[in-house]
């Protein structure tokens, strides 16, 4: 009978799993590729080749996911290694829009698949500034983009990506690792985002 090999994991990810357990949260070392390309083509960022150590945490507001996206082949190291979240909301958000601050090294830069949708200004002045903005329109981008979440995002210096979906959204903030830390760091980041879009202002 042949042995078969355990699935190859990036450094670090024992720790994740036992964060994730005395966490009670879902954990998937090698999680199911299909739920992650179901979120793709992104309208700001690069497409992983793989995804790692995924988080979940299911809840009455829906399901977050915070995973590990890996920019290289298996066992090859990326560039850098980075964390992306996930949230699926009920009652959530109805428009679609993009925003990037900062050009971190998931920006995307060609795009294969389709255009990304218009650049546009929201006629706040600071955002407008600040923050690049890719949308149908500007009221689509200011529906998506409430005030609430706009004074979220500016105070706690965010940078990064963040898509907006139908019932959902996805959020990359440069500098978040495979680290314990940076997990909870990045869920609470994604809990704060739906609380801002839900709150309808």
């Amino acid at each position: 009978m042949t042995e078969v090999a355990p699935p190859w994991l990036p450094d670090g990810s024992r720790e994740i799993g036992i964060y994730a357990a005395t966490r009670r949260l879902l954990y998937a070392p090698k999680p199911d590729e299909a739920w992650f390309r179901q979120w793709e083509p992104h309208d700001t960022m690069i497409s992983p080749e793989l995804w790692y150590n995924a988080v979940t945490d299911r809840n009455a507001a829906g399901t977050v996911v915070v995973a590990e996206a890996w920019t290289a082949s298996e066992a090859v190291e990326p560039l850098e290694r980075t964390l992306v979240g996930f949230a699926q909301l009920r009652g959530g958000p109805a428009r679609r829009a993009a925003m990037r601050v900062g050009e971190p090294f998931m920006t995307k830069v060609a795009f294969l698949e389709m255009p990304p949708p218009p650049k546009v200004s929201i006629g706040d002045k600071v955002w407008d500034e600040h923050v690049t903005t890719f949308a149908a329109s500007a009221s689509e981008a200011a529906a998506a983009f409430p005030s609430r979440l706009r004074e979220l995002l500016r105070a706690r210096g965010f940078r990064g990506h963040l898509e907006i979906r139908p019932g959902g959204f996805v959020v990359h903030h440069e500098g978040y690792g495979p680290r314990p830390d940076h997990y909870d760091t990045l869920f609470r980041m994604v809990s704060d985002i739906a609380r801002a879009l839900l709150s309808r202002r």
